[in-house]
């Protein structure tokens, strides 16, 4: 009662009004869990919040160590497949996530801890996304680039003329 009071405050009822049932019977585990190796009880909001992306109670029920998993598992099978849509990901919102990890990883040369670290950070985001109301967007197949018509470029055009050109004795 002396960390967080009597009565939840509004910030509390805001970060976990939206769990289920069977969410928050799987974060009090984790906190059990963590009981049990030592760390206090009961955890503020941020290390319920934490708790709550850890132990996957969350509307996509999945942990950080999911999305590692299916990350590491795209990137090692993803030569299969001529594309990342047409890889069979587990859910829509594992596309996006992978997607974004792979182009920052790769980007700022991440080590496989800083690769955790915004995995974490991303299903945060689309958990807040999706609490807020929005759709995860559909995985769709990027769109053709547009074909342009055949015959010579404007280039070869030139070169044709200039060619017909030398071969009159007009240059």
């Amino acid at each position: 009662m002396t960390k967080n009071g009597a009565e939840p405050s509004p910030a509390w009822i805001a970060a976990i009004g939206h769990l289920t049932n069977d969410q928050v019977a799987k974060v009090i585990t984790g906190c059990l869990t963590r009981c049990s190796s030592g760390n206090s009880w009961p955890p503020d909001l941020a290390e319920f919040i934490s708790l709550v992306a850890e132990c996957g109670a969350n509307p996509f029920g999945l942990n950080v160590a999911d999305v590692m998993a299916e990350y590491k598992r795209w990137r090692n099978e993803s030569y299969r497949y001529s594309s990342s849509t047409e890889f069979p990901w587990r859910q829509p919102v594992l596309y996006h996530i992978c997607i974004e990890m792979r182009r920052a990883g790769v980007d700022k040369r991440m080590t496989n801890s800083e690769l955790e670290r915004l995995a974490e950070r991303l299903l945060t985001k689309w958990v807040k996304h999706v609490g807020n109301g929005l759709s995860i967007p559909p995985i769709r197949r990027q769109l053709a680039a547009p074909k342009h018509p055949g015959g010579p470029t404007p280039a070869q055009q030139m070169h044709a003329e200039f060619l017909r050109r030398k071969a009159a004795g007009l240059i």
